[in-house]
């Protein structure tokens, strides 16, 4: 299958938004391409070999997000920038092109590499060989087109979260899986079981292979809903909601509803400019907030039922 790739270049205002717009639309997979984090990272972490000079020195965001060549999206997507643009009064540049799937597969394997999260978690992509060392519990993953690789700030919030707070026997969903990267790691840390969904149809087919890669289908179950309504018959010790702040701020009340009590709702995916509603919406419907994680302009939050 070929893909067409949706960029759009703008400031980091409305990142956010944009974002949620490609999720609403179900996109197979959001990318953000974030220089100020880069030039940050590229001190600390990266090889500057892996990192466009160019890209470093450029200032403004690039959103992008993949879908089947056979669906069009173009008009509605331009609405939506263009109020995107009204409602933030900033400027939009829009870039469409085609990319083979195979050039996608290439992509990442030639970039995406076993790394450590946390005290335990190790991130494996399925075509690396990697020995754990003690103490480390290894999560295969296939990103394919779908959110979450781990390498992004709001996946890397919530799987240290579920390294540090993950005891054993725990009942656990997650509202939005993406690749299933979450659900995975929070088996292997030793929960009991994980409702899993996401309202994109091809995230929940690539979680389900991933799940099948880790040998975990008697103890993940994933599918495609919508992630506010369908927690509603649902009862759980953890709430998993790597999303953005709109849909987070949205699934907290619900979330109190079934979280049982002393259980957590781990928050991800938050522009640090809407930290303050996710905040106050948190506070309103009885969490206690017990950890806040920040990387450049992205917020992570643990808060206790």
């Amino acid at each position: 299958m070929n893909w067409k790739e949706f960029s759009v270049l703008t400031e980091g205002v409305c990142v956010e938004a944009i974002a949620g717009i490609f999720h609403s639309m179900g996109s197979g997979g959001v990318i953000i391409e974030d220089p100020q984090a880069a030039r940050k990272y590229v001190s600390e972490k990266w090889q500057p070999e892996s990192v466009s000079k160019d890209f470093l020195n450029h200032e403004f965001v690039v959103v992008k997000a993949y879908f089947p060549e056979d669906r069009d999206v173009s008009e509605t997507f331009s609405k939506s920038i263009a109020a995107v643009e009204e409602n933030f009064r900033v400027r939009c540049s829009i870039f469409i092109d085609e990319v083979r799937n195979e050039d996608w597969e290439e992509n990442w394997k030639k970039y995406y590499h076993a790394f450590k999260v946390g005290q335990r978690l190790v991130i494996k992509p399925s075509w690396e060989d990697y020995s754990a060392q003690d103490g480390e519990v290894i999560v295969n993953i296939d990103p394919g087109m779908a959110f979450g690789t781990g390498i992004h700030a709001s996946t890397r919030f919530c799987l240290r979260f579920l390294d540090q707070y993950v005891r054993g026997g725990e009942n656990v969903i997650d509202a939005g899986c993406g690749s299933g990267i979450l659900s995975i790691a929070a088996v292997k840390l030793g929960a009991a079981s994980v409702f899993a969904m996401d309202i994109d149809e091809l995230a929940v087919r690539i979680a389900r292979e991933n799940i099948e890669l880790n040998g975990l289908a008697d103890k993940i179950q994933a599918r495609v809903g919508d992630i506010v309504t369908d927690i509603r018959v649902r009862q759980a010790d953890m709430v998993l909601a790597n999303i953005t702040a709109e849909v987070v701020t949205e699934l907290i009340p619900e979330a109190a509803k079934v979280i049982k009590s002393g259980g957590c709702l781990f928050g991800s995916g938050i522009v640090d400019s809407r930290w303050p509603t996710v905040h106050k919406a948190l506070q309103e419907n009885g969490f206690v907030i017990e950890q806040v994680l920040q990387d450049v302009d992205w917020i992570g939050v643990a808060a206790r039922r």
